[in-house]
């Protein structure tokens, strides 16, 4: 009976082990090729229409929160009086203090950074993790939200940290 069910299976064994070398190989490619580094996009939108987005991978070692990486690239960022750094308000001083953001609708408006940002004028903090193994259908792997501030947002070598500046609503998620 063994005999019978061994030779069944015994034609499955070369396909069972040329899938466990190739998912062996991916990932161990995968882990000798991430960067020692955390992709950072900073699309300033209309508060810098001439500019383009920021594209850099930042140098980390190990575990670090964006406020940390975020920092230690020079990059300064403000948060709120009332909030701290769980909000982001300013990034490299934008939007400016004494000047109107220019926002259609709000033109006039001067964000002050005493509480939340308006609704209609902030900096949208996004997020991917890096995945050893890609998965298109793993939400993990596309840009989301961060769902905390960037004191509290530990970021690893091969994730991505976004700051992109919304304007009415429109939040232009990174490729």
């Amino acid at each position: 009976m063994f005999s019978k069910l061994f030779i069944k299976v015994k034609k499955f064994i070369p396909g069972v082990i040329a899938a466990a070398v190739i998912v062996g190989a991916i990932t161990f490619y995968s882990a000798q090729t991430t960067d020692n580094c955390v992709n950072v996009v900073i699309d300033y939108g209309v508060l810098d229409a001439q500019a383009k987005p920021y594209e850099k991978c930042l140098d980390v070692e190990g575990e670090t929160t964006a406020l940390e990486l975020m920092t230690n690239a020079n990059f300064k960022i403000e948060g709120t009086d009332k909030y701290g750094t769980a909000v982001v308000c300013r990034l490299n001083n934008l939007p400016k203090p004494n000047e109107p953001i220019g926002i259609k609708g709000h033109e006039e408006y001067i964000e002050s950074c005493k509480d939340m940002p308006a609704e209609f004028a902030y900096w949208a903090v996004l997020e991917k993790r890096k995945q050893a193994l890609p998965n298109p259908a793993d939400l993990n792997t596309k840009w989301a939200w961060a769902q905390v501030g960037v004191a509290d947002l530990a970021l690893n070598p091969g994730d991505s940290l976004a700051f992109v500046f919304a304007d009415n609503g429109n939040v232009k998620f990174p490729e």
